[in-house]
């Protein structure tokens, strides 16, 4: 007995296209609103200049910064009051006196906001 090969597949293609509840102007829809949200809209230069890194001088001296946002963590080093720092993003952590955003440096460490004055915007949230 001879079977083609299109007759052998012919139940998983059709199978496969009966997708429920999915309708091509369904599936057009949800394409077009993710091309939407990830397309690049105009905005004021308020907003680019809060989305870019943000400097910050550290207020205190002996300050440590860590490999994550939690006093638990390792600390990598210090830095005294005066130091300017690069931030890439805020994030929350373990709360210092009161506080609890730390910021994420270039460096790839995190330190206490509440040692930071932020000199250049306000950075992004992680």
């Amino acid at each position: 007995m001879k079977f083609s090969a299109a007759l052998l597949l012919t139940p998983f293609v059709l199978f496969a296209s009966a997708a429920p509840n999915a309708s091509p102007a369904t599936a057009e829809e949800a394409v077009k609103e993710k091309i939407a949200a990830i397309s690049v809209r105009e905005v004021s230069p308020v907003e680019l200049h809060a989305r870019a890194p943000v400097t910050g001088t550290v207020n205190g001296d002996g300050v440590r910064y860590r490999r994550c946002p939690y006093t638990s963590c390792e600390a990598v080093g210090q830095y005294n009051r005066g130091r300017v720092i690069t931030i890439i993003c805020r994030t929350q952590g373990e709360s210092v006196n009161g506080w609890n955003w730390w910021d994420r440096m270039d460096n790839g460490y995190y330190i206490s906001d509440y040692y930071v004055d932020w000199t250049g915007g306000v950075p992004d949230v992680c």
